[in-house]
């Protein structure tokens, strides 16, 4: 047997991968399992080996005798090993034959005991019939019991105290069909992670709670250039203006540089979502980067406009909303660090009720009140102190430094035709004589970010020109129109701008003064040469009446009547413009500002006054 003994890796490794319903054998089964498969194997050559020697011999029955001879070389061969390396094939002949054909049949599968581990199934009290009454009595009820109260009940029942119908289906179960059990192997079953998981979820009344007991969360990297993700949420910062009373704040938190981005507040939550993402514009806007490219947000306040500006590609590229989800959201994590590193230092500080650090937890005295505007005040101090912090990602730079000096280079523009229908401010308006009033100013009309000339402005005014239509737009930070697109009948049709001016007086004009006059000049003349190109193709079209003259039975005897005597007379047809002579060009369109003739009116005006 010696000779034939050796240990292959692939009998190693098939013990090793083997599962007996979802767990691994043990080691200590690993081990013997090898030893008595290692044993059959080497059994089996041992057993060719003397068959061919009984075949040379030319016995006529070769196998008679073999299983007992093969059996006293096993038991022999067994009591050289140590007792580290010592099989436990059968020693009786039956089964030792019924063991030897088994391993010829199915090989290494053979020596494993129970392999799907049916026989432990067989010998359970708590059987799938059992644990679903236990976690039915366990989550159905209105309060919550503990495991030694379902063990109560559960022995109530099998006593026949009580009854317990399956409310789904109206089975009534029968005490007779169920096992008697002690407490500890119902809180056992009860307490399974298995079970707890599922029973926990039903059970539990605070999602994040479960969340942070059962489900396992993301591990990422945070990113590195400011502006590739935004996070924000609603927060009530700890610290009371009337008793019991809160603030409420908004906050967006760039995720690469730690930097609070923007903020608003209030004393309730209402309409404070909308002028969040206004209140995002106008800053991003300010500050001359563009838009984040990813939002991480809560879905309770922004589930809302999943189908208007939080549309991916709309006002974010990309949008992710956790549902309830603390841990989804960075800047919750930098809420705590907000509150512990920097408020909990401020007069009036309110500590969480079941703060884990002792730090955390509240000192004597009672809460402090904070005056509504002295409050506000201090917590946004508290903001522009965490903004001039140093960054997590250099020291040297200030948060607020690090989102300025490292913004993605690639963002996309800010579309502003796709989320100003929703987010800007609704006015309905007109255009007339190409210029649209708007916030008490007569502004032109742009597209693109450039203001209309030539054909393009013609093609805008056929749309709008003496019409009504509704003007979205958003202000900045101080007050003025940021961007102003207009909208008719559903369709966008152009933006509004405000027309540069130029100075009137000639002595302090510059030279942006020249290049802003001569925009409006060809503001102007693009609606003067249209009117020109219209009027000329108009035809000229006769009228003459063929009706029948009425009969005209009474007649004034000496009656004379006057009667106009028509003249021909040749009309001037004028050419275009630049052909027309300087007079007359002066007549049809002066582009002067009509300072030069400020002297001779002067003068007339004193003759009339010293006539009077």
């Amino acid at each position: 047997m010696k000779k034939y003994y050796q240990t292959q890796d692939t009998t190693i490794r098939y013990y090793a991968e083997w599962k007996r319903g979802e767990k691994h054998l043990t080691d200590e089964e690993q081990r013997q399992y090898v030893i008595n498969a290692t044993t059959w194997q080497a059994l089996l050559q041992l057993e060719a080996d003397i068959l061919n020697v009984r075949k040379g011999m030319n016995k006529r029955s070769p196998t008679r005798g073999l299983a007992n001879d093969l059996l006293s070389h096993v038991q022999s061969f067994n009591d050289t090993l140590p007792p580290s390396r010592k099989h436990n094939l059968p020693a009786s002949l039956p089964r030792f034959k019924e063991a030897l054909k088994a391993f010829k049949m199915n090989g290494l599968f053979s020596v494993i005991k129970d392999p799907h581990g049916k026989g432990k199934q067989n010998a359970r009290k708590v059987d799938e019939r059992v644990l679903m009454v236990l976690q039915g009595l366990f989550v159905g009820q209105k309060h919550k019991p503990t495991p030694t109260e379902i063990y109560q009940q559960y022995e109530a029942f099998l006593s026949g105290y009580v009854q317990i119908f399956n409310e789904e289906t109206g089975e009534l179960f029968e005490p007779k069909e169920f096992p008697k059990l002690s407490e500890s192997t119902v809180t056992s079953y009860l307490m399974n992670w298995e079970n707890k998981i599922a029973s926990y979820k039903l059970r539990s009344g605070n999602r994040q709670t479960y969340k942070g007991t059962f489900i396992p969360h993301g591990q990422m990297e945070l990113p590195k250039f400011a502006g590739s993700l935004l996070s924000i949420d609603d927060r009530q910062p700890p610290f009371w203006y009337e008793k019991e009373k809160r603030l409420w704040f908004y906050i967006g938190l760039d995720v690469a540089s730690d930097c609070i981005t923007c903020f608003v507040y209030g004393k309730t939550k209402e309409g404070i979502i909308l002028e969040f993402y206004r209140q995002l514009i106008r800053n991003y806007h300010d500050w001359g980067v563009e838009l984040p490219y990813e939002l991480e947000c809560e879905s309770s306040l922004n589930s809302s406009f999943t189908e208007t500006f939080l549309q991916e590609g709309y006002m974010f590229q990309s949008v992710r909303m956790e549902a309830n989800n603390a841990q989804g959201k960075i800047i919750e994590r930098r809420f705590g660090h907000l509150r512990n590193n920097i408020e909990k230092k401020a007069n009036g500080w309110i500590a969480r009720p079941h703060a884990k650090s002792e730090s955390n937890q509240a000192g004597k005295g009672k809460t402090e009140i904070i005056p509504y505007k002295e409050l506000v005040q201090a917590r946004l101090a508290d903001l522009e102190d965490w903004n001039n912090q140093p960054s997590r990602q250099d020291k040297n730079q200030s948060r607020w430094e690090y989102f300025l000096n490292h913004q993605k280079s690639d963002l996309p523009k800010t579309n502003y035709r796709a989320i100003l229908p929703h987010l800007g401010y609704k006015q309905t308006t007109s255009c007339q004589r190409g210029f649209i009033s708007l916030q008490g100013k007569k502004r032109a009309i742009a597209d693109k970010g450039k203001i209309l000339t030539g054909d393009a402005l013609i093609e805008k005014m056929k749309q709008i020109e003496g019409k009504e239509f509704d003007v979205f737009w958003l202000d900045d930070n101080e007050g003025n129109v940021l961007k102003a697109i207009v909208y008719q009948n559903g369709r966008y049709v152009c933006e509004v701008q405000e027309m540069p001016k130029f100075q009137r007086a000639k002595a302090e004009q510059t030279e942006q003064d020249m290049l802003n006059k001569a925009l409006q000049d060809a503001y102007t003349m693009t609606v003067i040469r249209f009117a020109e190109r219209q009027s000329k193709a108009i035809e000229s079209i006769g009228i003459v009446s063929v009706a029948p003259k009425p009969k005209r039975l009474f007649q004034i005897k000496g009656l004379k009547r006057y009667e106009a005597e028509n003249e021909e007379n040749e009309v001037e047809i004028l050419g275009d413009f630049d052909e027309i002579n300087e007079d007359d060009q002066h007549y049809m369109y002066n582009s002067s500002t009509g300072t030069e003739h400020v002297p001779q009116w002067k003068q007339r005006f004193n003759r009339q006054t010293t006539a009077v």
